[in-house]
């Protein structure tokens, strides 16, 4: 068939999994164009039932791995309306609140979805009230400050993120024709990163599978990169998934490399849990390139150290979004990104600024202000989709009944008009957002949980700038919503599906990585297993050099010194010499 040639682009492994009719358990080894495999599955389904309506789901683990399928997918001129792409949380969403809010009683008159921000200043207050001593324990290991969030949020008719899950999987569970109605227009279901998947997510699809059989699951991920134990993420055998779906699942592998030289993959196939041996298939596979390990350089003199290796990398034709600085946590990262633009002045850096506004794909005003300070014109697929989203938030969240000519054309019409002066951003931005809900009939004022959610918005906003000391110039709230390009600034988890020629990765510490809390909380085995899977990924990011470093100096908070993580010491392994 015509229509199916992009088949032959993939390898031999790659296509069996495109054209595989049976459910699949795939295991993809870092580089193996897994996402690729699972974009080129979802067109190859589509194509074959191309007269069916029924919908192809792709959920992915962070809203970035949805827009680049979904941008690979407009390339081959898929049709948009026989696919979604999205997170669980947008899935469950989409798909299960907002259709069925009427039938679970913390939805049915209205609610508001909090985010951090929120979530901390109710904390912070319940356990001032409840005068408990925190220790270094965590608020909700105490029960009653548990009890109190919960009845704060029944009260306030909100739901936090946590929610969002725990209420789909109530519905699905409780009311079985929500399951039948999804299902019944359901073909395919593809999970990215499933090794993160936690129970509710599993049984929420597992409901959804129970009342139809016939869907197609495909299940891909690396149990070796599975670093959201922490978060309740569990890597299940095709067996565990048998049992939880009911269905029979067939385990298939992509072990060919693309991404690196294979003394990199050497190297990091000794973090592995258990050895499965990946082979390098790149053009770059049999390359030295430079893997260095240093644990004596001090941390005085790290940033240093580090900029001289991105000046070199840069010199020796490596473009700047092709190096990657990496650290286990943000607190890490902040100075560092600021010494790196005085040292290096001439170097652009995709690096963590702290500005105004928090990403927050949640709430309608962060959709709004990403509107509203981005250029019209421009990526207008993710505009119309930003503006629907606002529609449907208003509509099924608030409540609020909007005229029924408003839809998505409507709303990017009455934002691009909203013309920006050279003024204080903060003020513009509010007064935008008075302007364009008097337009549409909504009075701010009247709608109680609405308004609560700017408000809070808002103070949001204020606190950011106040705390950080931040310009509140137009410019400063545009920044927010800019691609950022250069050498790329970043945590470990962040970095996880990203791929780049040279990676830099620093606070390889004990205490870092393994984090405290899995040191003092978890098992030895436990915090070695952790460890290595951070590891892992870690080091597959890169693909050519690779630069590692546990620096001196640092110290607890007792003033005593952090030392190298153990399990780089587990390891032999011929290194190149620092410069």
């Amino acid at each position: 068939m015509e229509d199916m040639l992009f088949l032959e682009q993939l390898n031999p492994q790659q296509k069996k999994v495109c054209i595989e009719g049976n459910n699949i358990l795939l295991k993809a080894c870092p580089g193996s164009g897994k996402t690729r495999t699972l974009t080129y599955k979802l067109a190859y389904i589509i194509k074959k039932y191309e007269l069916s309506k029924k919908i192809n789901i792709a959920i992915t683990y962070t809203n970035r791995a949805a827009d680049e399928i979904r941008e690979r997918l407009e390339k081959m001129d898929i049709p948009e309306d026989k696919v979604w792409v999205g997170t669980i949380h947008q899935f469950c969403l989409e798909f299960i609140i907002r259709p069925y809010t009427m039938y679970h009683n913390r939805l049915k008159k209205g609610y508001h979805i909090i985010d951090e921000y929120v979530q901390s200043q109710y904390v912070d207050e319940i356990v001032k009230n409840l005068g408990i001593d925190m220790g270094y324990n965590k608020p909700f290991d105490f029960p009653e400050i548990v009890n109190k969030y919960e009845e704060k949020l029944l009260a306030e008719k909100e739901i936090d993120f946590n929610d969002i899950l725990k209420i789909s999987f109530e519905l699905v569970k409780t009311c079985p024709f929500i399951a039948e109605n999804i299902g019944g227009v359901t073909r395919s279901i593809l999970v990215d990163e499933y090794q993160d998947a936690n129970e509710l997510q599993y049984g929420i699809l597992g409901c959804i599978v129970s009342a139809n059989k016939k869907i197609l699951l495909t299940f891909v991920g690396d149990t070796d990169q599975a670093i959201y134990g922490a978060l309740g993420g569990i890597a299940k055998t095709s067996k565990e998934l048998e049992l939880e779906f009911g269905v029979a699942f067939k385990e298939e592998k992509l072990d060919g490399c693309y991404r690196t030289t294979q003394r990199i993959i050497d190297y990091y196939s000794n973090f592995q849990l258990k050895y499965d041996p990946i082979y390098a298939v790149s053009e770059i596979k049999n390359e030295m390139g430079c893997l260095v390990y240093n644990n004596t350089i001090n941390k005085t003199d790290l940033f240093e150290g580090i900029a001289q290796i991105v000046k070199r990398q840069i010199s020796e034709g490596i473009p700047e979004n092709e190096i990657c600085i990496i650290a286990p946590q943000w607190w890490l990262l902040f100075p560092l990104s600021k010494q790196m633009k005085t040292l290096l002045p001439n170097v652009k850096f995709d690096a963590p600024d702290i500005t105004p506004i928090k990403y927050d794909p949640m709430n309608v005003f962060f959709l709004f202000a990403r509107l509203l300070f981005t250029e019209p014109g421009k990526k207008t697929w993710i505009r119309k989709k930003i503006a629907n989203e606002i529609v449907k938030i208003l509509s099924e969240e608030y409540k609020i009944e909007l005229h029924e000519k408003v839809d998505t054309y409507m709303i990017l019409k009455v934002v691009n008009s909203l013309l920006c002066e050279k003024e204080n951003g903060l003020d513009y931005l509010q007064r935008s957002i008075i302007k364009f809900f008097h337009i549409f009939g909504v009075n701010l004022s009247q709608e109680q949980l609405l308004q609560r959610s700017y408000e809070s918005f808002i103070a949001k906003i204020n606190d950011r700038v106040q705390r950080y000391d931040l310009s509140t110039c137009i410019d400063t709230f545009k920044q927010c919503f800019k691609e950022k390009e250069g050498v790329v600034i970043n945590t470990f988890h962040g970095v996880k599906g990203e791929e780049y020629d040279t990676v830099i990765a620093f606070g390889i510490l004990n205490g870092y990585i393994p984090h405290w809390d899995t040191i003092i909380r978890q098992s030895k085995q436990y915090r070695e297993d952790e460890t290595k899977k951070l590891l892992y990924v870690v080091c597959s990011r890169a693909k050519k050099n690779l630069y590692l470093f546990s620096e001196q100096g640092r110290t607890t908070t007792k003033g005593e010194l952090l030392t190298s993580t153990d399990e780089m010491h587990a390891i032999e392994f011929e290194f190149d010499e620092f410069q």
